[in-house]
């Protein structure tokens, strides 16, 4: 037998043990497992909170209103008649409410409550303290209308106090997030006591505002 061929045998017979030695060492040395794991910082938690429904007050708006009507200018033969001029002023309380659905979704990220509340709406009629009215109405020396004119003035309150109402609701905006995260905190707190959701961080999101999910470029969704 030729002793190089025997050689090259052994060489290759010793290939395949280092080889197979190697294999199973791979196969018995211990894995690491995975750690990385979901937290609630990273995933959306869903709770739907359940109400009565009805109106929830969030805002009042306190304000003394004066109003003014003056009379169209009337003239005899070119001579000005003179002036009919009205005012009544009142102390007024604007109050704001939002609709509450039966079923109100609440998106949980860590400790922060996301809440997309309903909008606000003013309470109509708006509420006239009249303990507080003061009228007061003239006419000029040949006319005779003042009181007319008067009761023209107080009929159109309402409308007037409405369209105000509706130009106030900014100066509401505040107090009724503060308001619905109060009232959504005090759920949370009966409904989860074992979750201490007095930690929370109750953000409130009303229409029209940037919810704080679409920065983090969250895709998760609630339905009520």
């Amino acid at each position: 037998m030729d002793i190089r061929h025997m050689g090259d045998r052994r060489r290759l017979a010793l290939c395949v043990g280092v080889a197979a030695i190697v294999a199973l060492g791979w196969l018995a040395w211990p894995k690491d497992k995975p750690t990385g794991r979901l937290t609630g910082a990273t995933v959306d938690v869903p709770i739907v909170m359940h109400t009565s429904g009805g109106r929830l007050e969030v805002a009042t708006v306190t304000a003394t209103e004066a109003f003014k009507l003056d009379a169209p200018p009337k003239s005899l033969l070119g001579v000005d008649l003179g002036k009919t001029v009205s005012n009544v002023q009142a102390k007024v309380v604007y109050r704001y409410h939002i609709e509450m659905a039966k079923e109100w979704p609440i998106k949980v990220r860590g400790t922060t409550a996301i809440v997309e509340a309903a909008e606000i709406k003013p309470t109509l009629p708006v509420a006239v303290d009249t303990a507080t009215m003061e009228k007061q109405t003239t006419s000029g020396w040949a006319r005779f209308d003042k009181y007319e004119n008067l009761d023209q003035l107080e009929r159109s309150l309402s409308p007037q106090l409405e369209e105000r109402a509706y130009r106030y609701k900014g100066l509401a905006l505040e107090s009724a997030r503060k308001s619905v995260a109060d009232f959504v905190r005090t759920w949370l707190m009966k409904e989860k006591p074992a979750q201490q959701p007095a930690t929370y961080q109750v953000v409130v999101v009303f229409p029209g505002e940037p919810s704080p999910l679409a920065a983090t470029g969250s895709s998760n969704s609630l339905s009520p």
